[in-house]
């Protein structure tokens, strides 16, 4: 999991559940560098605006969505601080992004007794990434209190696609996570499959994953002493055609890591670039599915 850390006045994310800032490159460099489950912190301002018993604070911490937004086409102007507009009217910090689950820390502890390297001015305006591993066990060893976050409109969809798009081990429950639209066939799954623990990997879809990889496995000779593969990644999708659509998009993100049929040879982290890219493409764009038609 990687930790980045930006500093607020304040945690007001029970009324607005989205991260602002005042540039967009700062939304797209986290965007770049983060991956699902990873985390952003919230440390408390030196400054005035910060209530004085939160200052120089690490406040609590959250899970982000997965595109820029515009802070205003989420919230009305009269839920904002009116410190935030400059003398024009303009928003100060107009792009931002969703928060789908958050916590607390409580207590909050000060940020000098708790990370071994301190904060740089890039936390200030954009986010900084927390690469000390001592510093990301003491972060995550905090006591926490989730935060239950509002139904902000728009954005009930993002948190749903948020958690379809988590590693899993098996499939979830009939009523989580995002699916592409109501069945037109049965469910089916997209699946990625790892050959022992090497960076190749199986790209593909089915009715039943583990049937599946058990299949492919049974052409291995295991007296050879070879690894096998094993499931690491799936997405439940509402028809074949989707869960197909979904594999093609995978393996076109990564044509030049193809090594023949469905199989990939690339990083985990690229796998998992690929993997989020055709969820979404897929969800929103569904020219994959018609193209399949023609």
């Amino acid at each position: 999991m990687k930790l980045f850390a930006t500093r607020v006045w304040g945690m007001g994310f029970e009324r607005v559940p989205i991260a602002t800032f005042g540039m967009k490159g700062h939304v797209d460099r986290l965007l770049r560098l983060a991956g699902r489950g990873d985390r952003v912190l919230f440390v408390g301002t030196q400054t005035e605006r910060t209530d004085e018993v939160n200052r120089g604070r690490l406040l609590g911490m959250a899970e982000i969505g997965f595109e820029p937004l515009r802070t205003l086409d989420l919230v009305g102007r009269a839920d904002l601080d009116a410190r935030d507009f400059d003398p024009a009217g303009n928003f100060k910090f107009p792009h931002a992004v969703a928060l789908t689950r958050a916590w607390r820390f409580d207590p909050a502890p000060k940020v000098v007794e708790t990370l071994a390297r301190q904060l740089t001015m890039v936390a200030t305006s954009g986010v900084q990434e927390i690469e000390e591993p001592s510093d990301i066990a003491a972060i995550l060893s905090l006591p926490t209190v989730e935060i239950v976050l509002p139904a902000l409109p728009g954005l009930d969809a993002m948190r749903r696609m948020n958690d379809a798009l988590r590693n899993s081990t098996g499939p979830k429950p009939r009523d989580a996570g995002y699916v592409v639209d109501q069945p037109v066939e049965d469910t089916a799954w997209t699946y990625g499959m790892r050959f022992g623990n090497r960076n190749v990997w199986k790209i593909g879809w089915s009715t039943d994953v583990d049937d599946r990889c058990r299949d492919i496995n049974l052409h291995i000779p295991i007296e050879l002493g070879l690894e096998q593969w094993k499931v690491m990644l799936r997405q439940r999708m509402a028809s074949r055609d989707a869960a197909y659509a979904m594999e093609q998009r995978i393996l076109e993100l990564l044509a030049g890591k193809r090594k023949g049929y469905e199989r990939v040879h690339c990083l985990q982290s690229e796998l998992d670039s690929a993997w989020q890219q055709a969820f979404i493409d897929v969800v929103r764009g569904r020219t994959i599915i018609a193209q399949r038609h023609k």
